[in-house]
C-alpha cells in the first residue's frame, strides 16, 4: 500500500512529466510510455473522418527481475472530457518482449490524458494504476493562440518523409486573421526549415485558407513534405504577420535523447587529480615528463659505460 500510495502522488502532481519517455510504478510492475500518435491504418479497418487510431507504444516490467512470467494487462485510455476508451487483443500489436503499440479508436479531436493499467489478470501484477500524458503544447500572446496536439502521421516514400501535425489557432485579436498554409514553417534538430504545403483540396488534407474572427479557433493537419528521413522535428514555426513570428517547440523526443546518452565514464583514465585533462593539468604533467626525461639522461650520462654501451 505503501508503494500504491506514492505512485497515486506521483499521478497528480502537475506537470510532473513533460517529455517522453513516462514512468510509472505500482511497486510491482512498471509501466514505460516511450510516445503516441494517430494511424487511422493501424487496425486495418477504414474507419469515418470523424474517428481515428491513438497509438500508445508503451513497455510493461516487472520490478523483480527474476520473474520472467508475461504480464497479463488490460489497457483503457481517459480523455480530457473524462471519456474512456477500451482496446481489444486485436488493437495490440507486439513489437519485442514486453514491448507494444496499443491502439484506441477515439474521436479525431480527441486529447490523452492518462492510460490505465489493469493488472487483475494477473496473479503477481499487483493494483491497478494510470500514467499521466504530458500536458499540450500551446504558446500565446494578444493576437493568437497556437496548440500543438502532436503529429497524425509520418510515412517515407521515395527517400522523403512526409509529416503531417495536428494543430489549432485561436484568434485572440480584435482584426480578422488571415490564415493558410505558408504561415508554418517546420525546424529540424539542425534548423533547416520546411515550408507547409498547401492544402489539397482533393483529398482534402492539410490547412486550409481561412479567415478567422476574433475568438474564433481551426484545428487542422498540417503538412510538410520532401522533408528528409533524418529529420526529427523539433520547432513550429507560426507567420501571422510580415515580422511577428510565433515559435513553438514541439521536440518531445528530447527527453528520449538525454535518457538515451547518459554520461560517458573512462574506466582507464587518471583520476581526476592526477589527469591532464585541462590546461592547468596538460601543463601540470607536461613538466612531469620533462623532469623524468631530464632526470632520466642525467643519470644516463652519469653512470659507467660497459664494453658495448662505447
Amino acid at each position: 500500500m505503501r508503494w500504491l500510495a506514492l505512485a497515486l502522488f506521483m499521478i497528480l502532481l502537475p506537470g510532473i512529466a513533460q517529455d517522453y519517455p513516462l514512468q510509472m510504478s505500482n511497486g510491482v510492475v512498471n509501466c514505460t510510455i516511450f510516445g503516441s500518435f494517430k494511424d487511422p491504418g493501424f487496425t486495418g479497418t477504414t474507419y469515418s473522418d470523424s474517428y481515428s487510431v491513438l497509438v500508445v507504444d508503451a513497455r510493461l516490467t516487472r520490478l523483480n527481475e527474476s520473474d520472467n512470467e508475461p504480464i497479463l494487462a488490460a489497457y483503457s485510455l481517459t480523455d480530457g472530457n473524462d471519456r474512456v476508451f477500451q482496446t481489444s487483443a486485436l488493437n495490440i500489436k507486439e513489437l519485442q518482449p514486453g514491448r507494444r503499440l496499443i491502439g484506441f479508436v477515439v474521436p479525431k479531436e480527441t486529447i490523452a490524458k492518462s492510460l490505465t493499467i489493469d493488472l487483475s489478470s494477473d496473479k503477481r501484477g499487483g493494483e491497478q494504476f494510470s500514467i499521466r500524458f504530458p500536458e499540450l503544447v500551446n504558446i500565446s500572446n494578444a493576437n493568437v493562440t497556437l496548440l500543438y496536439y502532436g503529429v497524425l502521421r509520418s510515412s517515407i516514400f521515395s527517400n522523403k518523409k512526409t509529416i503531417e501535425l495536428d494543430v489549432a489557432i485561436t484568434n485572440n485579436g480584435t482584426q480578422k486573421l488571415v490564415l493558410d498554409a505558408n504561415n508554418f514553417t517546420l525546424k529540424d534538430q539542425w534548423g533547416w526549415k520546411y515550408d507547409s504545403k498547401e492544402y489539397d483540396s482533393y483529398g482534402k488534407k492539410g490547412m486550409p485558407e481561412k479567415v478567422l474572427v476574433q475568438n474564433e479557433t481551426i484545428r487542422s493537419g498540417l503538412i510538410f513534405n520532401s522533408v528528409s528521413p533524418l529529420s526529427r522535428p523539433v520547432e513550429l514555426v507560426y507567420r501571422y504577420s510580415n515580422n511577428s513570428y510565433l515559435t513553438m517547440n514541439i521536440d518531445l523526443e528530447a527527453g528520449l535523447i538525454s535518457a538515451a546518452n547518459p554520461k560517458k565514464v573512462c574506466n582507464d583514465c587518471e583520476s581526476p587529480a592526477e589527469a591532464a585533462s585541462n590546461l592547468a593539468g596538460s601543463i601540470k604533467a607536461t613538466k612531469a615528463r620533462l623532469a623524468k626525461v631530464k632526470k632520466l639522461n642525467s643519470t644516463s650520462e652519469s653512470a659507467p659505460k660497459g664494453r658495448d654501451e662505447l
